[in-house]
C-alpha cells in the first residue's frame, strides 16, 4: 500500500513567469512595435510622395518631348524672288509661311500673361480635318502654336453636369488641319494666329511657365543675344527692306525651350479661384526680360529660390532643340 504525502510538491528546477517579467517583456515588445510601424509609415510616406511626385511631372516631361519634337519639324520654305515681279529691283528672301515667339497674353498671341512665351510655327505634322480621305498623307503641312493659359477646365457638353472649378496653369497646343491653314490668306502679318489659338487645347496641366528662346549654337553665340535681346521672333519682322534682316522669312538654328512644372498637390493649395495665384505671379515678377546666358542662369536661380521659399514643389526641364530646316548660318 502506497502512502500519498500531502504539503508542498518536490521542486523540478522549472517555474514560470512572475507578473513582473511579464510586464517589462511586454512592454519592450510594444516599444519595438512602435519603433517598427513607425519606419513602415515613413517608408509608405516617402514611398508615397516619390510616387505622387514622379506622377505629377509625367505630363510635364511628356508635354516637353512633345513641344521639342514638333519644334524641330518646323519648316518656312524660304526661297528667293524679286522684290516685285512687275518692276524687279533686287532679289529678297521670301517666304509664305512664319514663324512667331511672343510674350503669352499679349495681342496676337494666347495664353496668360506673366507665363513666359507662346510660339507659333509651321509644321509636316500630318494632321487633317478629313482623316478617312487625307490620313495617309503624314507630311501634311499644320499651324502649330503653343503657350500656357490659367483658368477653370472646360465643361463638358450637355447633358453631363457642370464640374466643380478645378483653377490650374495649362500647356495650350493649337494644331491647324491642313485644309484650314490660315497663313496662306495672310502673308504679311500674324492674324492667322487668332484662328489657330480658337482651335488650342491643353496638353498639360500644372505648367506655369514657358520660355521659349530664339538663338544661335552655343559655339557661335555664347550668350544668345544675337537674334534677340528680349525672347521675341518675328520672321516677317522688316522682311520686305534692303538689307534684309539676317531674320527675315528664315528660323533660328536652335531653341531653348524651358518649362517650369509644379505638383498637383501645390496647384491645388494655391491655385483656388479665377485670379492668377500671388505665389506664382510674384515668383515670375521681374525675371526673363532680357534673353543673355548670364542673366538667364541668374533668373533661373532666382525663380527656383522664390518657388521653393513659398513651399511650392516643382521641377524644371530644359533643352537646345535644333531646327533641322533653319538655312541661318
Amino acid at each position: 500500500m502506497k502512502t500519498i504525502l500531502l504539503g508542498r510538491q518536490p521542486h523540478n528546477g522549472r517555474r514560470g513567469f512572475t507578473i513582473l517579467e511579464v510586464l517589462v517583456a511586454s512592454t519592450v515588445l510594444i516599444l519595438i512595435l512602435g519603433v517598427v510601424l513607425s519606419i513602415i509609415s515613413q517608408t509608405s510616406t516617402v514611398t508615397r510622395r516619390a510616387t505622387d511626385k514622379i506622377s505629377s511631372f509625367q505630363a510635364a516631361r511628356a508635354a516637353f518631348d512633345l513641344i521639342s519634337q514638333n519644334l524641330s519639324q518646323a519648316t518656312l520654305n524660304s526661297y528667293w524672288d524679286y522684290d516685285n515681279p512687275n518692276a524687279p529691283t533686287r532679289y529678297l528672301r521670301k517666304s509664305e509661311l512664319h514663324f512667331l515667339i511672343g510674350n503669352a497674353g499679349t495681342a496676337p498671341f494666347g495664353g496668360t500673361a506673366g507665363t513666359g512665351q507662346a510660339v507659333y510655327f509651321q509644321a509636316p505634322s500630318g494632321v487633317t480635318a478629313i482623316p478617312a480621305t487625307y490620313g495617309g498623307l503624314e507630311a501634311l503641312l499644320n499651324a502649330v502654336g503653343y503657350f500656357i493659359s490659367y483658368g477653370d477646365e472646360d465643361s463638358l457638353p450637355s447633358p453631363f453636369p457642370a464640374p466643380s472649378p478645378k483653377y490650374r496653369y495649362r500647356l495650350m497646343q493649337a494644331v491647324q488641319p491642313t485644309e484650314n491653314l490660315a497663313v496662306y490668306s495672310n502673308t504679311t502679318g500674324n492674324a492667322w494666329v487668332s484662328s489657330a489659338n480658337s482651335l488650342a487645347v491643353p496638353v498639360a496641366e500644372n505648367i506655369v511657365y514657358m520660355a521659349a528662346w530664339p538663338r544661335k549654337s552655343p559655339a557661335d553665340d555664347a550668350e544668345g543675344s544675337v537674334l534677340t535681346s528680349n525672347f521675341s521672333y518675328d520672321s516677317r519682322l522688316n522682311a520686305t527692306i534692303s538689307p534684309q534682316p539676317e531674320t527675315a522669312n528664315q528660323m533660328p538654328p536652335v531653341i531653348q525651350v524651358t518649362i517650369v512644372a509644379i505638383d498637383e498637390t501645390s496647384a491645388a493649395r494655391i491655385c483656388t479661384d479665377p485670379s492668377v495665384p500671388a505665389k506664382i505671379s510674384s515668383a515670375v515678377s521681374g525675371l526673363f526680360l532680357a534673353s543673355s546666358k548670364t542673366q538667364f542662369d541668374a533668373d533661373l536661380v532666382l525663380l527656383e529660390n522664390r518657388l521653393g521659399g513659398s513651399g511650392i514643389n516643382f521641377r524644371v526641364f530644359t533643352a537646345m532643340v535644333p531646327i533641322r530646316e533653319s538655312k541661318m548660318q
